[in-house]
């Protein structure tokens, strides 16, 4: 029963642990959509007052990648950032604003690229591809009913959705603690801690057992903590410190859309349940979707197609 010390400020959101003598966290990040690395120099940040380490690709001891479908996200950028906001490096240092400030000391040397911003474009044999297998994950085909059906009637359209992010109670944010085993222990808001730590794991070159996962107060999710943010980030920086460490990620609303990728703005083309209506067909479908029904009798099929779109773009608003 978390709604009482919720609403009375009382609770304890996963930025708000603490252990004694534990380290903060901070990640650089990419200011481009779309650049190559061509190097990196963190000798400065680490000389940086109260900095305990840095850490790049090349210290990721295991897999260096991850993904919740498709396992294709640096850890840490490795000689290319894809979107601006990824990590490139991350800093454990004694307090948080001696951790930002070491990140200012990070020099990363970019030969900027041009992105590619549009899906359709993406999709062109010319087009320049964003990662080494091409720019399609992956290609499914729905078939439903008789795409070649004769119909008076054909209903077509291209529907567009912008970005969009949620916005729970509670920064994204974890405790890693180092273990005696050689293992660590995450303290972490997040939705599913079974498929945080398959993704993990591997990353850190341990064993699942050795990885143990625990829940803090969570002030909601609506989908934004199903990917890993800053999970692996933590318990790299707690193994290689060997303290606790707490890393949130406190990014300006505006700036959310730099450490996730999902729920960005989609464009698709869309025929009607994918197939034609016969004109006689189009009132029982129209009741399907609570549109009020129409006299087919009496408009013309240019009127009907146009009264459909417009019924249908009204009701899914509602959803």
């Amino acid at each position: 029963m978390d709604g009482v010390p919720k609403v009375r400020g009382a609770f304890e959101y996963a930025s708000d642990l603490h252990r004694d003598g534990m380290l903060w966290g901070a990640t650089l990040r990419s200011p481009h959509p779309h650049a190559r690395i061509v190097a990196i120099d963190t000798s400065a940040a680490l000389k940086a007052p109260g900095v305990c380490a840095v850490l790049t690709h090349a210290d990721v001891p295991g897999k260096k990648t991850f993904g919740l479908d498709v396992q294709d996200q640096p850890v840490l950028a490795i000689d290319v950032v894809r979107y601006a906001g990824e990590a490139v490096a991350v800093v454990a240092a004694e307090d948080l604003e001696l951790a930002r400030a070491a990140l200012q000391k990070i020099a990363v040397k970019y030969q900027v690229l041009t992105p590619i911003t549009d899906m359709a474009q993406a999709l062109e044999p010319a087009a320049p591809s964003v990662h080494p297998q091409g720019n399609v994950v992956r290609t499914l085909t729905i078939v439903h009913g008789d795409p070649n059906a004769p119909a008076d009637v054909w209903v077509e359209g291209e529907y567009e959705t912008g970005m969009q992010d949620q916005a729970p109670l509670g920064p994204e944010a974890g405790l890693a603690v180092p273990a005696e085993d050689g293992g660590v222990d995450l303290f972490i808001a997040t939705q599913w801690l079974h498929a945080d730590l398959e993704q993990l794991a591997p990353c850190l070159d341990l064993p699942p057992e050795k990885v143990r996962l625990h829940l803090s107060g969570v002030g909601g999710a609506f989908g934004a903590r199903e990917d890993v943010s800053m999970q692996i980030h933590a318990c790299l920086l707690a193994l290689r410190t060997n303290k606790p460490r707490l890393y949130g990620l406190t990014i300006a609303p505006e700036r959310l859309h730099e450490i996730r990728r999902e729920r960005r703005p989609g464009s698709r083309y869309a025929e009607l349940d994918n197939c034609r209506y016969e004109v006689d067909e189009a009132d029982a479908m129209m009741r399907r979707e609570g549109i009020r029904s129409i006299n087919s009798t009496s408009k013309s099929i240019e009127e009907i197609a146009t009264t459909i779109l417009r019924e249908l773009r009204i009701q899914r608003q509602v959803y």
